[in-house]
């Protein structure tokens, strides 16, 4: 029977994400810390991140043990036993890969159902690994790394403040004229032709201003259908980022 696994990407809170690139900046060689994981309905989400006692060099990191069972018993008095399922550690200057023993600490750090893994360099690289221990044993390897960030529940608050301040009157722009070759030409939502070889625009005006596209259509540089909002689909930026050069958005 083939056996069906979900998880397709890694989240990551803002404040382990700053703890996170914080300790790998400051570290010379390498250095590793333990993460709690919070299993969510879009995947695993690293929430908050502990740094160890630990001996490092340039190219190997080791926790001390007693430490690590501190804080094992000290979640498990909070109520967040079970919840230590996340292993992180920089590479330094090296590449991102996992070493065999990489392999070896994720084989003896166990955890059910599985434990996150992530290893970064001071360069802003990034790899993840989920490893399942149950029902079966295997490794997803290559999971994207995505930044979560908080609602703010400011949502209603900004739909009444939207209703009570924004007027949307529909876009009605007027015609105008063009003149070139001693001929006056009316435009009105007409595509314009480019006057220096007969091809069409391709937005070269998308950074100007509001102001200064409507003196740029008055001018013949860009035609009606260029000026026009081309649909009513919103894209947001921020949602959903991946967490690729270390650097918070």
């Amino acid at each position: 029977m083939k056996y069906q696994c979900a998880i397709d990407q890694v989240w990551i809170d803002l404040a382990a994400h700053e703890k996170l690139w914080a300790w790998t900046k400051m570290a010379k060689g390498e250095i590793s810390m333990l993460g709690l994981v919070d299993d969510t309905p879009e995947g695993p989400a690293i929430t908050d991140l502990f740094l160890m006692k630990q001996t490092c060099t340039s190219a190997s990191t080791n926790m001390d043990q007693a430490e690590v069972g501190r804080l094992l018993f000290d979640l498990g008095s909070a109520g967040l036993e079970g919840q230590l399922r996340a292993w992180v550690h920089s590479h330094g200057t090296m590449d991102v890969f996992w070493s065999a023993t990489d392999d070896e600490c994720i084989e003896g750090l166990g955890g059910e159902p599985y434990i996150v893994s992530v290893v970064v360099n001071r360069k802003g690289d990034v790899r993840a690994r989920v490893d399942v221990f149950k029902p079966v044993r295997f490794v997803i390897d290559d999971v994207p790394v995505k930044l979560r960030v908080p609602d703010m529940g400011l949502e209603d608050e900004c739909r009444r403040e939207f209703m009570a301040k924004v007027n949307e009157a529909p876009a009605t722009p007027a015609a105008f004229s063009l003149s070139f070759n001693s001929r006056q030409h009316t435009m009105f939502g007409l595509p314009e032709t480019d006057m220096f070889g007969g091809r069409r625009h391709h937005r070269p005006f998308a950074f100007l201003e509001i102001d200064e596209m409507e003196e740029a259509v008055r001018r013949g540089e860009v035609s009606v259908d260029e000026y026009l909002t081309e649909g009513d689909t919103f894209v947001d930026p921020f949602v959903e980022q991946e967490v690729a050069d270390g650097r918070c958005p």
